[in-house]
């Protein structure tokens, strides 16, 4: 057998071989496509957000108050407004109140500096603020509670705040709400566009809302004699990304 013709069985060999391969990669690329056609006309969705929002009552108040002293010395300040806070906590644990829900939150002291042209800052003074955070659990008494602590000698209120002991019932309430949304809307969508909406697909919990203390101001004066306060209402909200199928 000559060279020459072992040599063109060889080529037609190779390309035998070659004309395969490429017609085996034809068939597969035409079966990917195939798939991914068939997999997105599985997979066409309506995705819908929702929101849910609940509005609640407060049932627990934090009321800021203290006292506010300003003496020539340091230590006059300093005795003076602990003589006014040891009044003061004493006529709150009076009104009920658990030791374990009054909070010192502010203890500052700051010197009094007088100026006058052509002389240097001069110390006249002393400033000392000592005030606490009563945690009131009962909302009918916060009138009386700083009634009771400005009657005591408390000359500095920072405020009323107003909030939730618990929000996991509202919260709950919220997402449910959310869901029933992003569903109606789905559904609308839906209608609109001639198909018929199918199961969930997925479900994402975007952020949830708790609510905030309510702020309540009140002057120090306008607390010395217990009156109705007015807590509002507080509001708890949610939002959902819900994905629906598209059933024929």
């Amino acid at each position: 057998m000559s060279k020459r013709f072992i040599q063109a069985v060889s080529v037609l060999g190779v390309s035998a071989i070659l004309l395969l391969m490429v017609a085996g990669l034809a068939a597969r690329s035409d079966i990917a496509n195939a798939q991914e056609q068939d997999e997105s006309t599985a997979r066409r969705t309506i995705t819908v957000s929702g929101t849910g929002r609940v509005t609640a009552q407060p049932d627990e108040a934090t009321i800021s108050i203290g006292a506010q002293i300003t003496a020539p010395t340091l230590a006059e300040a300093t005795e003076q407004a602990n003589a006014i806070m040891t009044k003061v906590l004493a006529a709150l644990k009076a009104q009920g109140i658990d030791p374990k829900e009054i909070q010192t939150s502010t203890y500052n002291v700051n010197p009094v500096t007088t100026y006058n042209e052509g002389e240097p800052p001069k110390v006249t003074g002393y400033q000392v603020m000592n005030v606490v955070n009563v945690k009131v659990k009962d909302i009918a008494n916060v009138g009386k509670v700083l009634d009771a602590g400005m009657s005591a000698g408390a000359n500095y209120l920072g405020g009323v705040t107003f909030g939730i002991a618990d929000s996991s019932k509202y919260e709950t309430e919220a997402r449910t709400a959310a869901v029933k949304d992003a569903t109606h809307i789905a559904e609308t969508l839906a209608a609109a566009s001639g198909v018929k909406l199918g199961n969930v697909i997925s479900i994402t919990e975007g952020v949830t809302s708790a609510p905030p203390p309510l702020p309540y101001a009140r002057s120090a004066a306008d607390a010395a004699s217990a009156g109705p306060v007015e807590t509002g209402s507080l509001e708890i909200s949610t939002n959902v990304l819900m994905r629906f199928e598209i059933s024929e």
